[in-house]
């Protein structure tokens, strides 16, 4: 149907969607990578972490008796708990913020647009939600979720569970022994799901690809529409290039009554080649034509008395190798010499 979207996108398309702010990407890649950096700075930053948990906890609990003694104390409490926090948690924040910004630029290949920034309303259209309910998106969408939920379920249930009993032994171990034991579970399973999480977001990277590439697809109408813009109108365009050989045949019809010499090919082909023996420099062609146009040079040589020969194959070859305004090849010296040569002669003989 000539309204079916049947074209990939143009340069030109794929340009303009970018100024809208439009390119694919996987949120469920970036989400990925930023959970597999938080559980990759905990792994590389587990001493401190660890040594800063065990100093504020056992600091926690020496404190609770003086709590109730005063609001100064229960200040001071707070403060070293949120100093703690600082502590551990902006490390991880950086690194997860980090990797979130290199993931996205690198997905959108650097696209950074205020149109990204711009409210579009239409998104919370209770209609374009509603179409969206039953779109392909969704489905893919929902079937995503289920993936991952499942996925890490069966993560959790494989590692936690055969694990149960030991949780009852941490009871006997030190504050420092249990917190090591959890952190080392949840940065076990946290890779796990990661990893998981990382081979769906590199599947859903693909069908963002292809769902953006199917959704800038053009129809042929908007592709020809396309080119007239970019590329100008043919019909104008062919009606220009008319015009330009018509005044570039007018240019040269002019300089026919400057020429020494009009070779022909009696009626096929007609060149009228210069010589400026000031310059000293090989002859030139200052016009050339085949069948009508030749018979308009050789009739204004006539008109203007310009000397006109007759040599078939030079004509040719001259019409075929030469373009108006190059000189002529050394090949043709020989021949061409001739002819400027006798017409010299003629010339001295009619001054005498």
């Amino acid at each position: 149907m000539p309204g079916d979207k049947t074209e990939k996108a143009s340069f030109k398309k794929r340009k303009d969607e970018r100024k809208k702010g439009r390119a694919f990407q996987s949120q469920d890649l970036t989400s990925a990578a930023v959970l597999l950096s938080i559980f990759a700075a905990l792994k590389f930053l587990g001493p401190q972490v660890e040594s800063a948990m065990e100093n504020s906890v056992a600091g926690m609990l020496e404190r609770i008796p003086d709590i109730i003694s005063g609001p100064r104390d229960v200040g001071s409490f707070f403060s070293s708990a949120g100093g703690t926090a600082v502590k551990v948690l902006v490390p991880i924040f950086a690194a997860s913020a980090s990797v979130a910004v290199i993931v996205t630029l690198a997905q959108t290949r650097l696209l950074v647009t205020p149109a990204n920034m711009t409210p579009k309303f239409e998104r919370i259209s209770p209609v374009q939600g509603f179409k969206k309910l039953f779109s392909l998106r969704s489905i893919v969408e929902m079937v995503k979720s289920l993936l991952k939920i499942v996925a890490i379920l069966a993560i959790i249930f494989m590692d936690v569970y055969p694990k149960l009993p030991q949780v009852t032994l941490l009871f006997d171990t030190s504050i420092a022994g249990a917190l090591g034991w959890i952190a080392q579970l949840a940065i076990d399973v946290g890779f796990k799901a990661g990893a998981v999480l990382l081979v769906i977001g590199v599947a859903d990277y693909f069908y963002q690809w292809w769902d953006f590439e199917r959704s800038i697809m053009m129809t042929k109408h908007e592709t020809k529409e396309e080119y007239k813009q970019t590329e100008g109108n043919p019909q104008i365009k062919g009606r220009i290039r008319n015009l330009q050989r018509k005044l570039a045949r007018m240019r040269m019809m002019q300089a026919v009554p400057k020429a020494d010499v009009v070779i022909r090919n009696p009626t096929h082909f007609a060149v009228a080649l210069k010589y400026d023996t000031k310059t000293g420099r090989a002859p030139f062609v200052v016009a050339k034509g085949a069948d009508a146009i030749a018979l308009r040079i050789v009739a204004l040589a006539e008109k203007n008395g310009v000397y006109i020969t007759e040599n078939k194959p030079l004509a040719q070859a001259l019409y075929k190798s030469v373009e108006i305004g190059g000189e002529i090849p050394a090949e043709f010296y020989k021949a061409v010499a001739g002819v400027l040569a006798y017409l010299y002669t003629m010339k001295r003989a009619g001054r005498s």
